[in-house]
Protein backbone atom coordinates (compact mmCIF):
# COMPACT_ATOMS: atom_id res chain seq x y z
CA UNK A 1 0.00 0.00 0.00
CA UNK A 2 1.41 3.42 -0.95
CA UNK A 3 2.05 6.15 1.59
CA UNK A 4 0.66 8.96 -0.78
CA UNK A 5 0.57 11.55 2.28
CA UNK A 6 3.80 12.91 4.30
CA UNK A 7 3.83 13.00 7.61
CA UNK A 8 5.93 14.88 10.36
CA UNK A 9 5.43 14.47 13.65
CA UNK A 10 5.69 17.56 16.40
CA UNK A 11 5.63 17.09 20.43
CA UNK A 12 6.24 18.55 23.31
CA UNK A 13 9.17 20.41 24.53
CA UNK A 14 10.64 17.12 26.67
CA UNK A 15 9.39 15.01 23.74
CA UNK A 16 11.82 14.14 20.46
CA UNK A 17 10.65 14.06 17.12
CA UNK A 18 9.44 10.79 15.65
CA UNK A 19 9.67 10.80 11.40
CA UNK A 20 9.78 7.24 10.87
CA UNK A 21 9.96 6.25 7.42
CA UNK A 22 7.83 8.76 6.46
CA UNK A 23 9.53 11.92 4.28
CA UNK A 24 11.77 14.42 6.17
CA UNK A 25 11.03 18.13 6.72
CA UNK A 26 11.00 20.53 8.98
CA UNK A 27 8.26 21.52 11.65
CA UNK A 28 8.75 24.90 10.03
CA UNK A 29 7.89 23.57 6.72
CA UNK A 30 4.85 21.39 7.45
CA UNK A 31 3.13 23.68 9.32
CA UNK A 32 1.30 26.06 6.65
CA UNK A 33 -2.41 26.36 5.37
CA UNK A 34 -2.54 23.46 3.31
CA UNK A 35 -0.76 20.70 6.12
CA UNK A 36 -3.83 18.82 8.12
CA UNK A 37 -2.83 18.90 11.57
CA UNK A 38 -4.16 15.99 13.82
CA UNK A 39 -3.61 15.76 17.81
CA UNK A 40 -3.64 13.08 20.04
CA UNK A 41 -6.36 13.54 22.85
CA UNK A 42 -6.50 9.64 24.45
CA UNK A 43 -8.29 6.70 23.39
CA UNK A 44 -9.82 7.47 20.18
CA UNK A 45 -9.88 11.29 21.02
CA UNK A 46 -8.09 12.89 17.96
CA UNK A 47 -8.46 16.69 16.93
CA UNK A 48 -8.04 17.86 13.74
CA UNK A 49 -7.83 20.85 11.95
CA UNK A 50 -7.35 22.74 8.25
CA UNK A 51 -6.81 26.72 7.76
CA UNK A 52 -8.38 27.01 10.83
CA UNK A 53 -11.48 24.93 10.53
CA UNK A 54 -11.34 22.67 13.61
CA UNK A 55 -13.15 19.29 14.28
CA UNK A 56 -12.63 16.80 17.62
CA UNK A 57 -13.85 13.15 17.67
CA UNK A 58 -14.33 11.40 20.86
CA UNK A 59 -11.67 13.64 22.16
CA UNK A 60 -13.31 15.14 25.43
CA UNK A 61 -13.89 12.27 27.54
CA UNK A 62 -13.19 11.52 31.44
CA UNK A 63 -11.50 8.84 33.08
CA UNK A 64 -13.20 5.54 32.76
CA UNK A 65 -11.04 2.46 33.19
CA UNK A 66 -7.54 1.78 33.24
CA UNK A 67 -7.56 -0.22 29.94
CA UNK A 68 -7.93 3.12 28.35
CA UNK A 69 -6.27 6.67 27.94
CA UNK A 70 -8.13 9.39 28.40
CA UNK A 71 -7.01 13.23 28.36
CA UNK A 72 -5.92 15.17 31.56
CA UNK A 73 -8.64 17.50 32.97
CA UNK A 74 -5.89 20.76 31.97
CA UNK A 75 -5.88 19.47 28.29
CA UNK A 76 -9.44 19.50 28.08
CA UNK A 77 -9.30 22.65 29.68
CA UNK A 78 -7.41 23.79 26.67
CA UNK A 79 -9.52 22.09 23.65
CA UNK A 80 -12.76 23.56 25.48
CA UNK A 81 -11.92 27.17 25.69
CA UNK A 82 -9.90 27.06 22.09
CA UNK A 83 -6.52 27.82 23.86
CA UNK A 84 -4.84 24.26 22.79
CA UNK A 85 -1.56 25.24 21.41
CA UNK A 86 -1.25 25.56 17.12
CA UNK A 87 -5.28 25.05 17.04
CA UNK A 88 -8.13 27.44 16.47
CA UNK A 89 -11.69 26.65 18.64
CA UNK A 90 -13.48 23.79 17.93
CA UNK A 91 -16.73 24.33 15.38
CA UNK A 92 -17.87 20.85 15.63
CA UNK A 93 -17.76 18.43 18.43
CA UNK A 94 -18.56 14.86 17.11
CA UNK A 95 -19.05 11.62 19.30
CA UNK A 96 -19.22 8.01 17.97
CA UNK A 97 -20.99 6.49 21.06
CA UNK A 98 -21.76 6.87 24.45
CA UNK A 99 -18.94 4.58 26.28
CA UNK A 100 -16.63 6.85 28.54
CA UNK A 101 -13.71 6.33 26.95
CA UNK A 102 -15.52 7.97 24.20
CA UNK A 103 -18.17 10.31 25.38
CA UNK A 104 -18.72 12.63 28.70
CA UNK A 105 -21.87 14.62 29.00
CA UNK A 106 -19.98 16.61 31.49
CA UNK A 107 -17.61 17.75 28.94
CA UNK A 108 -19.88 17.76 26.43
CA UNK A 109 -22.11 20.28 27.74
CA UNK A 110 -19.36 22.54 28.64
CA UNK A 111 -17.86 22.33 25.36
CA UNK A 112 -21.38 24.10 24.32
CA UNK A 113 -21.62 26.52 27.34
CA UNK A 114 -17.99 28.09 26.13
CA UNK A 115 -18.86 28.01 22.13
CA UNK A 116 -21.77 30.15 21.39
CA UNK A 117 -21.56 28.53 17.50
CA UNK A 118 -20.59 24.88 18.45
CA UNK A 119 -21.95 22.24 17.65
CA UNK A 120 -21.92 18.53 19.29
CA UNK A 121 -23.25 15.59 17.32
CA UNK A 122 -24.12 12.03 18.08
CA UNK A 123 -26.42 9.30 18.78
CA UNK A 124 -29.99 10.38 20.62
CA UNK A 125 -29.07 8.35 23.27
CA UNK A 126 -26.15 11.05 23.86
CA UNK A 127 -28.56 13.81 23.98
CA UNK A 128 -29.99 13.33 27.50
CA UNK A 129 -26.07 13.52 28.95
CA UNK A 130 -25.95 17.19 27.31
CA UNK A 131 -29.03 19.01 27.35
CA UNK A 132 -31.02 17.62 30.54
CA UNK A 133 -31.72 20.58 33.55
CA UNK A 134 -29.27 23.02 31.94
CA UNK A 135 -30.44 26.58 32.48
CA UNK A 136 -30.35 27.44 29.23
CA UNK A 137 -31.77 24.58 27.21
CA UNK A 138 -33.00 26.35 24.39
CA UNK A 139 -29.73 27.25 23.18
CA UNK A 140 -28.04 23.42 24.08
CA UNK A 141 -30.75 21.85 22.42
CA UNK A 142 -30.56 23.25 19.38
CA UNK A 143 -26.66 22.87 19.17
CA UNK A 144 -27.38 19.27 19.82
CA UNK A 145 -27.28 17.28 16.33
CA UNK A 146 -28.94 14.27 16.74
CA UNK A 147 -27.80 11.66 14.21
CA UNK A 148 -30.31 8.97 13.29
CA UNK A 149 -30.13 5.49 13.87
CA UNK A 150 -31.64 4.39 10.24
CA UNK A 151 -28.63 3.26 7.81
CA UNK A 152 -28.94 6.10 6.07
CA UNK A 153 -26.03 8.94 5.30
CA UNK A 154 -26.67 12.02 7.45
CA UNK A 155 -24.65 15.35 6.20
CA UNK A 156 -24.15 18.85 7.21
CA UNK A 157 -21.76 21.04 6.37
CA UNK A 158 -20.92 25.08 7.43
CA UNK A 159 -17.93 26.98 7.51
CA UNK A 160 -16.36 24.92 4.96
CA UNK A 161 -16.77 21.75 6.59
CA UNK A 162 -18.63 18.81 5.68
CA UNK A 163 -19.71 16.04 7.43
CA UNK A 164 -21.16 13.08 6.92
CA UNK A 165 -22.47 10.49 9.47
CA UNK A 166 -23.78 7.15 9.68
CA UNK A 167 -24.82 3.76 11.29
CA UNK A 168 -21.88 1.69 11.87
CA UNK A 169 -22.86 -0.87 14.65
CA UNK A 170 -20.50 -1.43 18.36
CA UNK A 171 -18.13 -4.21 17.82
CA UNK A 172 -19.61 -7.85 19.41
CA UNK A 173 -23.15 -6.68 18.95
CA UNK A 174 -24.29 -9.70 21.06
CA UNK A 175 -22.73 -7.84 24.21
CA UNK A 176 -23.47 -3.78 22.61
CA UNK A 177 -26.45 -4.36 20.78
CA UNK A 178 -28.15 -1.49 22.59
CA UNK A 179 -25.14 1.29 21.65
CA UNK A 180 -25.43 3.38 18.60
CA UNK A 181 -21.87 3.76 17.15
CA UNK A 182 -21.30 6.61 14.45
CA UNK A 183 -18.69 6.29 11.87
CA UNK A 184 -17.70 10.05 10.16
CA UNK A 185 -15.93 11.16 6.99
CA UNK A 186 -15.04 14.51 7.51
CA UNK A 187 -14.16 17.10 4.93
CA UNK A 188 -11.68 19.68 5.75
CA UNK A 189 -10.58 21.45 2.42
CA UNK A 190 -8.99 18.65 0.03
CA UNK A 191 -8.63 16.20 3.27
CA UNK A 192 -11.15 13.29 3.90
CA UNK A 193 -10.72 11.51 7.47
CA UNK A 194 -12.98 8.55 8.19
CA UNK A 195 -13.23 7.94 11.69
CA UNK A 196 -15.33 4.67 12.73
CA UNK A 197 -15.48 4.41 16.59
CA UNK A 198 -15.54 0.72 17.91
CA UNK A 199 -16.87 -1.60 15.43
CA UNK A 200 -15.88 -5.03 13.31
CA UNK A 201 -14.85 -5.31 10.18
CA UNK A 202 -18.16 -7.47 9.26
CA UNK A 203 -20.31 -4.41 10.52
CA UNK A 204 -18.71 -1.98 8.32
CA UNK A 205 -19.80 -3.74 4.87
CA UNK A 206 -23.26 -2.10 4.72
CA UNK A 207 -22.40 1.31 5.62
CA UNK A 208 -19.20 1.92 3.88
CA UNK A 209 -21.42 0.65 0.40
CA UNK A 210 -23.94 3.23 1.01
CA UNK A 211 -21.22 5.90 1.34
CA UNK A 212 -19.21 3.92 -1.68
CA UNK A 213 -16.29 5.00 0.82
CA UNK A 214 -13.59 2.54 -1.92
CA UNK A 215 -14.27 5.92 -4.39
CA UNK A 216 -13.95 8.55 -1.77
CA UNK A 217 -9.99 8.67 -1.90
CA UNK A 218 -10.21 8.80 1.67
CA UNK A 219 -6.71 10.17 3.05
CA UNK A 220 -6.76 8.91 6.69
CA UNK A 221 -9.08 6.26 8.07
CA UNK A 222 -9.02 6.66 11.97
CA UNK A 223 -9.50 2.52 13.09
CA UNK A 224 -9.22 0.82 16.44
CA UNK A 225 -6.26 -1.69 16.54
CA UNK A 226 -8.51 -4.36 16.72
CA UNK A 227 -9.02 -3.86 13.24
CA UNK A 228 -5.48 -4.24 11.99
CA UNK A 229 -4.19 -7.03 13.87
CA UNK A 230 -4.50 -9.77 11.63
CA UNK A 231 -2.47 -10.74 8.56
CA UNK A 232 -6.23 -10.97 6.75
CA UNK A 233 -6.37 -7.43 7.76
CA UNK A 234 -4.65 -5.70 4.80
CA UNK A 235 -7.24 -7.00 2.72
CA UNK A 236 -9.73 -5.54 4.58
CA UNK A 237 -8.05 -2.12 4.99
CA UNK A 238 -7.53 -2.00 0.91
CA UNK A 239 -10.75 -3.85 0.04
CA UNK A 240 -13.18 -1.50 2.05
CA UNK A 241 -10.79 1.62 2.43
CA UNK A 242 -8.21 1.95 0.94
CA UNK A 243 -6.77 5.21 2.68
CA UNK A 244 -3.51 6.93 1.49
CA UNK A 245 -2.75 6.66 5.77
CA UNK A 246 -4.06 5.08 8.73
CA UNK A 247 -4.12 5.99 12.71
CA UNK A 248 -4.32 3.55 14.62
CA UNK A 249 -6.01 4.38 17.95
CA UNK A 250 -7.55 2.76 21.14
CA UNK A 251 -4.42 1.72 21.89
CA UNK A 252 -4.17 0.67 25.47
CA UNK A 253 -1.73 1.88 27.36
CA UNK A 254 0.33 -1.25 27.59
CA UNK A 255 0.35 -1.95 24.15
CA UNK A 256 3.57 -3.79 23.52
CA UNK A 257 6.25 -3.06 21.90
CA UNK A 258 6.33 -6.00 20.06
CA UNK A 259 2.18 -5.53 18.63
CA UNK A 260 3.56 -1.61 17.84
CA UNK A 261 6.12 -3.42 15.78
CA UNK A 262 3.95 -5.78 13.73
CA UNK A 263 1.26 -2.87 13.20
CA UNK A 264 4.16 -1.07 11.28
CA UNK A 265 5.70 -4.11 9.38
CA UNK A 266 1.77 -5.07 8.29
CA UNK A 267 1.10 -1.36 7.33
CA UNK A 268 4.00 0.82 5.64
CA UNK A 269 1.13 3.64 6.04
CA UNK A 270 0.58 4.21 9.65
CA UNK A 271 0.89 6.08 12.61
CA UNK A 272 0.48 4.92 16.03
CA UNK A 273 -1.28 7.18 18.52
CA UNK A 274 0.48 6.70 21.97
CA UNK A 275 1.52 9.80 23.37
CA UNK A 276 -1.05 12.56 24.43
CA UNK A 277 -0.87 15.89 22.70
CA UNK A 278 0.94 14.35 20.11
CA UNK A 279 0.68 16.71 16.97
CA UNK A 280 0.88 15.00 13.60
CA UNK A 281 1.08 16.87 9.92
CA UNK A 282 0.06 15.49 7.21
CA UNK A 283 0.48 16.86 3.34
CA UNK A 284 -0.03 15.70 -0.25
Amino acid sequence: MNCLLSCQTNTSKNQSNDLGSLKHQTVQDSVNSQALKIAYTGNMGVCMELDDKTVIIDGLHQYYNKPYVYPPEDMVNQLITGNFKDFSPIEFCLYTHLHGDHFSGKYAKRFLEHNSNGVVMGSSQLKKDVVTFHSNADSITSRFYSVPYDKKPHTTETSGIEITAIRCDHTNPQRHNQTENIAYLVNLGNYSVLHVGDTDWKLTHEPFKTLDIKNKNIDIAVLPYWLLLDDNDISQVNELIAPKHIIASHLPPDFSKNDQEELRKRFSNITLLMELGKVHYFTE
